[in-house]
């Protein structure tokens, strides 16, 4: 997994994931592990606009 850190601008890739797994089913399952796990810390949701900055907590919420 490859998370980008540093100011990126819309639409640019901000992570990679590469898995392998004997089955599609496991593979998908991992992709989706890392990316709940990724929401999870604190620093690497946050987003900085013209009058300031927030983080985003979980899937989608500001929080100030």
């Amino acid at each position: 997994m490859i998370h980008r850190l540093g100011r990126l601008e819309i639409g640019e890739t901000s992570v990679a994931i590469i898995v392998t797994a004997e089955h599609r089913r496991a593979a998908f399952e991992a992709c989706q592990y890392a990316l709940t796990a990724s929401n999870d810390c604190s620093g690497l949701k946050k987003e900085f606009f013209a009058d300031g900055a927030v983080c985003q907590k979980g899937k989608g919420r500001r929080a100030s």
